[in-house]
């Protein structure tokens, strides 16, 4: 049972992790091109930063 708890809290500090490291990437890059392989990427990385609704970036290529 002791491993179980051990493995779960490892597993939920990992978390704040993920999300930093996301946030970072999210905050030193362009936002993409909607076609490129990148940007699909880009999508998911944006999601794992919480980077959603009034906090994320817009396009500035289609804002032209």
């Amino acid at each position: 049972m002791w491993d179980f708890i051990s493995s779960i809290w490892a597993f939920m500090s990992a978390i704040p992790a993920i999300i930093s490291i996301c946030s970072v990437i999210v905050m030193m890059t362009d936002t993409p091109k909607d076609d490129a392989l990148w940007a699909k990427c880009y999508k998911y990385i944006e999601v794992f930063a919480l980077a959603i609704g009034k906090a994320k970036d817009k396009n500035p290529l289609l804002d032209k």
